[in-house]
């Protein structure tokens, strides 16, 4: 089968060909390829946008982020307010109660105190309220005072 196809390739007789010479034709000739014109601003116009557009998105993230973190914080800040606000209001029903003459009473002969006995009690007169009536009664004695004292003392 080998001796075969050889058989064949031998009995053909080689043939030349005649080699044209191609001439360019006049239309391609005239027609040029256009030249490619480089993008290059249009792709970095490209990447300035999407650049642009993912900074815009994690500014709008952040600022979403510290939202969220403010509330969180009011909502602490709330718990604490309104734990105080019980604190305060458990301390006044606690001063109400010690404000009370029967639990002082109460309190007093639990540690021990009594009254007084009449030889315990001394009164004290003090001179100074004879004083402050003597004052009172000379200052609506005095006569009233000039229009230009009362511009003066305003002023002052």
């Amino acid at each position: 089968m080998l001796a075969e196809n050889y058989a064949y390739l031998e009995e053909r007789v080689p043939v030349m060909e005649q080699v044209r010479k191609e001439e360019p034709k006049r239309q391609e000739k005239t027609r040029q390829l256009p030249v490619r014109k480089h993008h290059t601003l249009r792709k970095v116009l490209t990447i300035g946008m999407v650049l642009v557009c993912f900074a815009t998105a994690c500014f709008t993230i952040f600022r979403y982020a510290q939202i969220t973190e403010n509330h969180r914080a009011i909502l602490a800040l709330e718990k604490t307010l309104e734990d105080e606000n019980l604190r305060k209001e458990n301390l006044k029903v606690e001063l109400a109660y010690h404000k009370d003459l029967n639990t002082i009473e109460f309190t007093a002969t639990e540690m021990g105190m009594r009254y007084p006995e009449e030889g315990q009690v001394e009164y004290v007169h003090l001179p100074e309220a004879n004083r402050v009536m003597e004052q009172a009664s000379a200052s609506s004695a005095q006569d009233k005072p000039s229009l230009w004292k009362r511009f003066l003392g305003r002023s002052n």
